[in-house]
């Protein structure tokens, strides 16, 4: 019949680009947790679509990834990556996907496996003076793995270094026992895992071993009025190692059980107002410190009224009323006073008045009187009464005080009672009294100290090394020429010494004995006999006989006396001295003449710290502050011209060890150590008990304990980290301590040797070598491989012989003869040893091989980004050599400024510079020679942008207001596949390009809404990843990259009702669990085309969180994720269009629980 007459729009259609929600797609292994080794990178890369392209967020914890990530956006995909991963990696990465027509969000699980991170909340749970117990909550971050272990370690607070008290706790919680009272401590405690110990959770502030105080001494009610009472308490005996803060006063009435609160004060005494007049109550307090409150102290009952009470005191805190002091100490004494009204105080000794003075106080306070007497005498001994009054009535108490004083000196003159030639016995009185009781300070005389000096200026020295018990001293030991002056002192029973008696008059001792000044003659000469006659007689009862004279003439002359050494008792046997104190050897000696004194140690050790004091009759070596080096032998050598005398003294020092000797590395494997040791040589003068053996990792300072009680000089330390360089220290342990430690002098690589090489493979063969390859050893120790040795056997030999050392998996042997038959082997060999060897499977006779050629082609493609170089190597095998020629796509290949190649006796090379799509093909290569040949193919692709699509451009079908029309695609599609077309229109009156399809999967579209009667050009380009193609354009029949013109097109009308094309399937109830997705799809037809409407019952449906409805000119869809039950029922599909309406029902059933 013809076309109609065209209908026209109304008004102007503005085509607009079609807008698509975001969407993404998670890998299957992204769905799940992603699990990732501590040091590996974590990727995650996440195909996307949307139109316009979606902006792209990556989130951790709602916090922004970009400081650790590397994020790589394109218009298809979006690829996070953390190079280096660590524990504070792991956690929920949150990816959002956001345009103009929507958001879609993602979320993947990265679980790290590495070593975990801090505990947490860390802190003190219970203190105690000398003990603390830790709690703590997991790491937040296990490391991937169950945590199984905690380490504890402490410092003292003025100390820097951290010390393991415990390396084996399971649980959260631990004490950490004999902690020193008062001092404080930081703790860090470290959780482990399969992966290792991981980072240490440290106390923030310093921690005192204290626990809570003892309860007030007393609790004392100072008044009482008709509405209040005032309290007054004394001090805690102990703090618990942490000062008082603070003291805590609550009230019970009687009648009741519940204690209230009254307050909380610094002072020591407080008045409890506005209570009930009459009620009768109780108080209590409790002191306060870091650790917590004391028991509590009560109070007497009182009741509140206004009180008239005689005065009491209160003399518990003196016991048996009686006060001892000694002379010139200060002396208090506090007596508690009650009373109302508030008595008056008076104070008497030995019933007079008490004199008050600047050394004798009294001071009264609300609570107590106290009597306070500064430097103290003899004469303050005596019975002091204190006496209180008030209108009720008086009383008194007696209290005695006795002030014990030093003894009075020995009464002199010091008697001279028996005179020797060297020595003298002398005697003196005992101490005076003073009127009373005898004047020994209240104390026994439990002996005498007596003390010279030689003159003139002489200092004074003890005379006497026992005690003197009696009255009386022989002083012998002493020198020709010389004059001494003597002095005694009295001791008593409490060990106060006296002041020195008056000094004796100056003895000297001559050729002719002692003299004094009773000794001199009346001219002022001494009486000296130089020479003697001597006649000696003998007697009986009846008498003497006749006289025989001594021949010659005898003279007196000083009389030699061979050195001497007293030693005691003590010193004889092994003097024992803890350490710290100060060691004391006194000695007496005497000779004559005096003996020259020399102290010595064995092995000529110093003696720099040691204090020596030489006299005549005595010797002495001082050292203070002794330690661990001042045990040993102690020679002592005294000799005059008469001879010499040597004695030794052993000396212990009883301190913790010294350092054990000879630390050796005995055996070292792949995850171990063996350790071995000797004991130390000092041994701190008692048995070692134990030794503690403790390691650190080279890149770390501080040590940890690996065995605190090991009983041999042997350790096995396991468990190590293979390839890991450690440090290692033992110390011995005795009662006194742990001692010095010795440590490795150089960091131990935890590593063996390495296992053998694996298959050994024959590479070559000439006629004088052999080349062979073999490959790695399958472990190499824990330390790097640094060289192979191969070794080499001829035939009828048993004999190994090394041939080459090599770095590198592969060898040339050479120098061999011709026709002789070998065998070979390899041996690993790193810092540790060399492993066993790895034979060659059988022998090898050296001659040159005849070899058909034969390439080990690694890939028969390659590809190459556009611009960008091609480097192909291919190893190849031929003997004798190869010829080769090179054919591209059946053509010889030739070589231009870019395309190049190349072959070697071992390998083919092609090398294409700057490569375009002219490059792209069939590449043969050709090797040839006696033994036969062979083909190599190879494909090269170059990822470039598509070529134009091909042509021609078919008109399917024309409407009245639209065109159908298709294409072919690209003869190149740049080496990736073709994502999408962009189709555009022009009127052919204008000049302006307005886009019919930019997403266009199809080699086929519809252009809609086009102008009855009016001339359309068309022009397509294709794109995948690397862009998009030249145009493929339709103008008046001539093209920039012609394939085919549509020429101009006229649009007309035409109609076709709607139909609906679907998958037999949906005919049947569809079954879904749920939680699981559906999908109903289906193709659809009509002209015009069609609107789409899904339908549940009366609603129409769209997009949700669960629900997204896909909808294109043929194709209709809608998706549910995680059905519930409410997602069942019966889904309608409805077309619409001027031909008709088109409708299909799918019945979907989601089983859930009931």
């Amino acid at each position: 019949m013809g076309v109609g007459e065209p209908a026209q729009t109304a008004d102007l259609v503005e085509i607009i680009e079609r807008e698509e929600i975001p969407d993404l797609e998670l890998d299957v292994e992204l769905r799940r947790t992603l699990v990732v080794k501590a040091g590996n990178s974590i990727r995650l890369f996440v195909p996307i679509k949307g139109r316009p392209t979606p902006a792209v967020t990556w989130s951790k914890e709602d916090t922004a990834v970009k400081t650790r990530a590397i994020i790589d956006n394109t218009e298809s995909y979006t690829l996070l990556v953390i190079p280096d991963c660590n524990r504070r990696d792991a956690g929920k990465y949150d990816l959002t996907l956001e345009n103009a027509a929507g958001k879609k969000t993602a979320y993947v699980n990265v679980k790290v496996l590495d070593s975990p991170g801090p505990p947490l909340n860390l802190k003190p749970k219970a203190i105690d003076k000398e003990s603390i117990t830790l709690q703590w909550e997991m790491p937040l971050i296990d490391g991937g793995s169950k945590i199984t272990n905690y380490i504890i370690e402490k410092r003292e607070a003025t100390r820097k270094a951290y010390a393991t008290v415990v390396m084996k706790c399971p649980s959260c919680s631990v004490r950490i026992p004999n902690l020193s009272e008062g001092s404080e401590y930081y703790f860090r405690v470290s959780a482990e895992n399969e992966f290792g110990i991981g980072e240490a959770a440290e106390t923030s502030d310093p921690i005192r071993a204290s626990q809570a105080p003892t309860p007030p001494q007393m609790v004392a009610i100072t008044d009482v009025t008709k509405n209040s009472v005032s309290l007054a308490w004394t001090k805690s005996k102990h703090d618990g190692g942490s000062r008082i803060t603070g003291y805590v006063l609550e009230a019970q009435k009687k009648g009741t059980d519940q204690w209230t609160h009254v307050t909380t004060v610094k002072s020591l005494d407080f008045t409890v107002k506005n209570l009930n007049e009459s009620e009768e109550y109780v108080f209590r307090v409790m002191a306060v410190n870091l650790s917590g409150r004391s028991l509590p102290r009560e109070s007497k009952h009182v009741v509140i009224r206004e009180q008239s009470t005689e005065p009491e005191f209160d003399l518990r805190g003196i016991c048996q009323k009686t006060v001892i002091a000694k002379a010139g100490d200060n002396i208090k004494v506090e007596v508690p006073v009650t009373g109302r009204p508030k008595p008056t105080v008076s104070w008497q000794k030995d019933n007079q008045a008490l004199k008050l003075t600047q050394r004798t106080m009294v001071e009264n306070t609300s609570t107590s009187s106290i009597l306070t007497m500064n430097e103290c005498l003899r004469s303050d001994s005596g019975v002091y009464s204190v006496t209180g009054k008030n209108i009720v009535g008086s009383v008194t108490e007696n209290i005695i005080v006795k002030v014990h004083d030093v003894p009075g000196p020995p009464k002199g003159p010091i008697k001279l009672d028996k005179i020797a030639r060297t020595s003298i016995e002398f005697s003196w009185e005992t101490p005076e009294n003073d009127g009373g009781p005898e004047y020994d300070g209240g104390f026994k005389i439990t002996g005498y100290i007596v003390e010279k000096r030689d003159l003139p200026a002489g200092r004074w020295i003890r005379a006497n090394f026992t005690n003197i018990i009696e009255t009386t001293f022989t002083v012998s030991g002493l020198t020709k020429d010389e004059s001494y002056e003597f002095r005694v002192f009295a001791r008593n029973s409490a060990g106060a010494l006296s002041n020195p008696s008056e000094q004796s008059d100056p003895i000297t001792y001559t050729n002719s004995g002692l003299v004094n000044k009773d000794s001199l003659r009346k001219d002022g000469g001494e009486f000296v006999l130089t020479e003697y006659k001597i006649n000696v007689s003998a007697m009986n009862s009846e008498g003497v006989g006749e006289a025989a004279a001594v021949p010659g003439t005898p003279k007196a002359e000083e009389r030699l006396i061979a050195p001497e050494i007293d030693l005691d008792a003590d010193l004889r046997k092994i003097v024992n001295i803890r350490a710290c104190n100060t060691l004391r050897l006194f000695v007496p000696i005497r000779g004559r003449p005096t003996p020259e004194v020399k102290w010595a140690r064995e092995n000529d050790e110093p003696l720099d710290r040691a204090t020596i004091e030489n006299t005549s009759s005595f010797t002495s070596l001082v050292i203070g502050n002794v330690n661990r080096f001042d045990s040993g032998k102690y020679n002592l050598t005294v000799e005059n011209s008469s001879g010499s005398k040597t004695v030794s003294v052993t000396v212990r020092v009883l301190d913790t060890p010294g350092a054990p000797q000879n630390l050796k590395i005995s055996q070292v494997t792949k995850e171990s150590v063996t350790l071995i040791w000797e004991p130390p040589i000092n041994d701190g003068g008692t048995k070692i008990k134990n030794y503690v053996v403790e390691k650190r990792e080279a890149t770390r300072k501080a040590y940890a304990t690996v065995n605190a009680l090991c009983h041999k000089t042997t350790w096995t330390i396991d468990q190590l980290q293979e390839g890991c360089n450690y440090y290692f220290r033992v110390l011995a342990e005795n009662e006194y301590g742990i001692g010095l430690p010795i440590e490795t002098g150089e960091s131990v690589k935890v590593s063996e040797k390495p296992l053998p090489p694996r298959k050994v493979i024959l590479q070559d063969v000439t006629k004088t070598s052999v080349t062979l390859s073999w490959e790695k050893p399958e472990h190499d120790g824990g330390s790097r491989v640094v060289a192979y040795v191969v070794e080499i056997q001829p035939k009828g030999s048993d004999k190994w012989s090394q041939s080459v050392i090599v770095k590198v998996p592969e060898a040339v042997i050479s120098g061999l003869n011709t026709g002789e038959e070998y065998m070979f082997r390899v041996s690993a060999r790193n810092e540790k040893g060399t492993s066993d060897p790895r034979q060659i499977g059988v022998p090898v006779i050296v001659k040159d091989l005849v070899i058909a050629p034969s390439a080990k082609l690694l890939f028969s493609t390659y590809t190459v980004l556009a611009e960008k170089d091609l480097t192909i190597d291919i190893p190849y095998i031929a003997r004798p050599k190869a010829a080769v020629s090179w054919v591209k796509d059946g053509a010889p290949l030739k070589r231009t400024s870019r395309v190049n190649f190349s072959s070697t006796d071992t390998l083919l090379s092609l090398v294409i510079k700057e490569a375009t799509r002219d490059d792209v093909g069939k590449y043969s290569i050709k090797l040839s020679n006696t033994a036969g040949e062979t083909t190599v193919d190879i494909g090269v692709v170059v990822l470039d942008k598509p070529g134009p699509p091909s042509g021609p451009v078919k008109v399917e079908e024309v409407t009245s207001d639209s065109v159908t029309i298709s294409w072919n695609p690209p003869e190149y599609d740049g080496g990736c596949t073709i994502n999408n077309y962009l189709v555009e229109k022009r009127d052919t009156s204008t000049t302006a390009w307005a886009v019919v399809a930019t997403n266009l999967a199809r080699t086929k579209v519809k252009a809609g809404r086009l102008k009855t009667g009016t001339e359309y050009q068309f022009r397509i380009s294709a794109e995948n990843r690397y862009g998009k193609s030249p145009l493929l354009v339709s103008e008046s029949g001539v093209f920039s990259i012609p394939s085919y013109s549509t020429g101009p097109i006229t649009a007309k009308d035409e109609i076709e009702p709607p139909r609906i094309s679907i998958d037999p399937q949906y005919t049947q109830t569809i079954v879904v669990n749920a939680g699981d997705n559906f999908k109903i799809d289906a193709d659809v037809h009509g002209k015009p085309v069609p609107t789409i409407h899904w339908m549940k019952g009366d609603q129409e449906l769209g997009n949700t969180i669960h629900r997204e409805i896909k909808n294109t000119e043929s194709y209709a869809s809608i998706s549910v994720k995680e059905a519930k039950l409410a997602d069942g029922g019966l889904y309608t599909l409805l077309l619409k269009n001027p031909g008709g309406e088109k409708g299909v029902q799918v019945n979907i059933c989601v089983l859930d629980k009931p």
